[in-house]
């Protein structure tokens, strides 16, 4: 997959797991829609985290395949590395990581 950063929300695929409030995680589920910030190299960048399997709420410990909208796709598309791990935060504190996922194939 090659980075487009000429259009801008851009969205891809990916698995995550939330971590627990254990490991840092959220005391709540997140829901789906979430507004956390993502990691792409050294930049943190706002993205909206969907459920692409329909599901409303996301508990801890689960693996989910999410779709990630990256917001500002155009300043930041550049960074985007679909080896990168995923990695998303409230704030300065992590709460899932996961990996991005090959585009379906129609």
């Amino acid at each position: 997959m090659t980075a487009d950063a000429t259009v801008g929300p851009h969205t891809v695929r990916a698995r995550v797991t939330f971590l627990p409030a254990s490991a840092g995680g959220r005391a709540t589920p997140a829901m789906s829609g979430i507004r956390p910030v993502l990691r792409l190299g050294e930049v943190l960048t706002s993205c909206v985290v969907r459920s692409a399997e329909g599901i409303e709420s996301f508990q801890p410990e689960r693996a989910y395949d999410v779709d990630v909208e990256i917001v500002f796709w155009q300043e930041y598309g550049n960074l985007f590395s679909p080896e990168a791990p995923v990695r998303l935060y409230d704030g300065s504190r992590l709460i899932a990581t996961g990996e991005y996922l090959p585009p379906a194939e129609d």
